[in-house]
């Protein structure tokens, strides 16, 4: 077995465990992975497979691939959480392999095994791993768009130029302009600032047009023809145009507001990207199999950052194709520590300051989200403290063989002690916090009590949760104080599922009309605005 294999192999064993384990345990949460598995249910449901609808009407929120991907996998493993999920699990793992490769073409195999190793193990790729959101497959696609652009560009094979073509197209179906534009300027400003203008001649820029619009042209202009100016107003005016100039959410207003997300999103490895960043920039041009492979890495991240940073509206997510290349950035501080025999100085200085650094943030973030979880989800504490647990013995078995000089193993032992947290959070921690961020028992409880002659409603963060564990798409919005007052006042029965404090001050207003809770789960409350009792719906007069 060649030792590509043999990294390989162990890099999808790593992944698998972090991204499979527990998949389908947990409940979707809310209000993103229920929109996207319940669009791509009603897509089948429907047999529509040219416009995603949700609620039973069309929605232009994001292209369809990823819809057609979720519903795919509903085809193999049933509508559940793990088909949900499954897309971005997968793609979870062929991004660990295709950073794998990255390392490996810009220094060599140890250093795409441990920027692939890296990457796996940061929280948000796994949250991302396993969430059935659009993050993930587009991260994946604009890697593998610069992976073969750069494998084009060393070996000046055509087929590489092509297959970057796809890729930007796929990014494109899935999320829209930004798929193409986050590595169309990688690559542009790349060739400008390397000067590498004889490169350019091996590129097939025409083909290149030619495959990129057969593989993305098509939807657009069937999904253009079907629905003309609401499709373009809303897709291209609204969600992309719109969206970057203004802002949509309360959050993310500052221009330094993806900064603590790199350092949280990318623990436990964000620690050692300053140092290990200044310490690729000190070394010498001949290491890099890539010519001005800085400019490469420095274009790719500022590309990034400063394009979602000066983005009015901003998500922790967006920035989420910076990824890659932090991993091999990492990856390649520790391949260097790990083979120097302690010759370079400057080198083992920066690694002792940046572990010395996480050593004591890994404390300081386990007690900081201990306290974080006893206010929140104090039912989930004694999970926590298990899960912290098992995490503060790896870092102290790391810190010791750090201490020793066992800089591999030191390296090792923090991958071994996420991959081991995994266990009790998955089994623990995570049915904890379902009851607060999903749907899912409130939702069928009401299933279980209500006729379908019966109207259901609920707060826009939940309904689209309530659709897909309900198996109905007539959820009615009472998001406001009004609409739920207009909701209850109906001469029907109806079943509202709201926030527990929304419901206490509208049972405290009109107290002969709202029932008393007739379920609770986490923050949410399961109401009528009839006198009831536990009968089965067919038995209620």
């Amino acid at each position: 077995m060649t030792r590509d294999s043999r990294f390989v192999l162990i890099l999808l064993a790593v992944a698998m465990v972090l991204f499979f384990f527990g998949l389908g345990d947990m409940a979707l949460t809310d209000p993103d992975e229920t929109f996207y598995a319940q669009t791509a249910r009603e897509m089948i449901n429907a047999g529509e497979w040219i416009t995603p609808t949700i609620f039973g009407s069309p929605q232009f929120e994001k292209p369809v691939f990823y819809y057609w991907l979720v519903a795919a996998s509903y085809g193999v493993f049933g509508i559940n959480e793990f088909a949900a999920r499954f897309p971005s699990a997968l793609f979870g793992i062929a991004g660990v392999i295709g950073v794998y490769f990255l390392g490996r073409l810009f220094f060599s195999p140890l250093c795409g095994f441990f920027s692939g190793l890296i990457l796996a193990t940061c929280v948000q790729y796994i949250v991302l791993s396993r969430a059935c959101v659009t993050d993930m497959v587009l991260a994946v696609f604009i890697l593998f768009c610069l992976l073969f652009f750069l494998l084009g560009w060393t070996t000046g094979k055509r087929a590489h130029y092509l297959i970057s073509s796809v890729m930007a197209a796929l990014a494109v179906m899935t999320k829209g302009p930004i798929g193409l534009f986050i590595p169309g300027a990688v690559v542009i400003l790349y060739v400008i600032f390397s000067r590498q203008w004889k490169g350019l001649r091996s590129i097939p820029a025409g083909w290149c047009v030619l495959v990129f619009l057969a593989v993305c042209l098509p939807w657009y202009l069937a999904v253009t023809r079907v629905h003309g100016s609401a499709f373009i107003g809303e897709f291209f005016g609204f969600q992309n145009v719109t969206r970057f100039l203004k802002p949509e959410h309360r959050i993310g207003i500052s221009p330094f507001y993806y900064i603590p997300v790199i350092i949280g999103g990318f623990f436990p490895w964000s620690l050692f990207l300053p140092l290990g960043a200044w310490a690729l920039y000190k070394e010498r041009e001949g290491a890099c199999r890539v010519k001005a492979h800085r400019a490469f890495f420095v274009i790719w991240f500022l590309a990034v950052f400063l394009f979602f940073s000066v983005s009015r509206t901003k998500l922790v997510t967006y920035i989420f194709p910076l990824f890659p290349v932090m991993a091999v950035v990492t990856g390649r501080f520790w391949e260097r520590f790990a083979k120097s025999g302690g010759e370079d100085r400057s080198l083992r200085r920066y690694m002792n300051i940046s572990y010395y650094i996480f050593a004591v943030s890994g404390f300081l973030a386990l007690a900081g989200i201990y306290l974080f979880v006893r206010h929140e989800y104090a039912q989930a504490l004694a999970g926590v403290a298990l899960t912290e647990a098992v995490f503060a013995v790896g870092l102290l078995l790391s810190l010791l063989l750090f201490l020793r000089g066992r800089k591999g193993l030191s390296f090792l032992s923090i991958v071994s002690a996420v991959m081991l947290l995994s266990v009790p959070l998955v089994r623990f921690v995570l049915p904890v916090i379902e009851e607060f961020e999903s749907s899912k028992a409130v939702s069928c409880r009401v299933k279980e009590l209500s006729t379908a002659a019966e109207a259901v409603g609920g707060e826009s963060d939940t309904r689209r949760g309530i659709a897909f564990y309900t198996g109905r798409i007539d959820i009615e919005d009472i998001h406001s104080y009004r609409e739920m007052n207009d909701f209850i006042s109906r001469k029907g029965r109806v079943w509202g599922i709201v926030k527990r404090k929304h419901y206490d001050k509208l049972r405290s207003a009109r107290p002969a009309e709202i029932s008393k809770p007739v379920f609770q789960a986490g923050e949410k409350v399961v109401f009528t605005n009839r006198p009831f009792s536990m009968e089965q719906p067919g038995e209620r007069s």
